[in-house]
């Protein structure tokens, strides 16, 4: 109960970093992104943001790791812990394009929600589904 966040965070530099490792790997890959706080150093930092297109050109950067994750066929999970701000709107949608999920979990039950997000399996990645539709439809 006495862990506190402290220091820098460098979230998209990690984040870049852990997918590049993953597409050395299988296609089916994971990574888990766990966070404590609000990405302050390195790309992709929120911190001292002043205007919008300053905070599109941030997003942006985790739009761009999130396809190419999608095109190695890795799904990106987000862990985020409950009552600290990292900005999970623009790290929402990493998870969104890759498939992965998204917990805001309480400290004392982090271990419990990475198994659970660790037991799902990959059924398919890379596929592309077609529906016809009878006119009438």
């Amino acid at each position: 109960m006495s862990l506190e966040e402290t220091g820098p965070t460098a979230l998209g530099p990690a984040l870049a970093t852990a997918v590049g490792m993953a597409a050395e790997g299988a296609t089916g890959s994971q990574v888990v992104l766990c966070t404590d706080g609000l990405a302050n150093i390195g790309i992709g930092n929120f911190d001292e943001v002043y205007d919008e297109n300053e905070m599109i050109k941030r997003e942006e950067v985790y739009e761009r790791i999130g396809q190419y994750a999608k095109s190695k066929g890795i799904t990106v999970n987000i862990v985020s812990i409950e009552g600290d701000e990292c900005n999970l709107d623009a790290l929402s949608k990493l998870a969104e394009l890759t498939g992965g999920e998204v917990e805001r979990v309480d400290p004392i039950s982090l271990t419990k929600n990475f198994a659970n997000i660790l037991s799902q399996p990959i059924i398919a990645s890379n596929v592309v589904a077609k529906v016809l539709l009878h006119k009438g439809m």
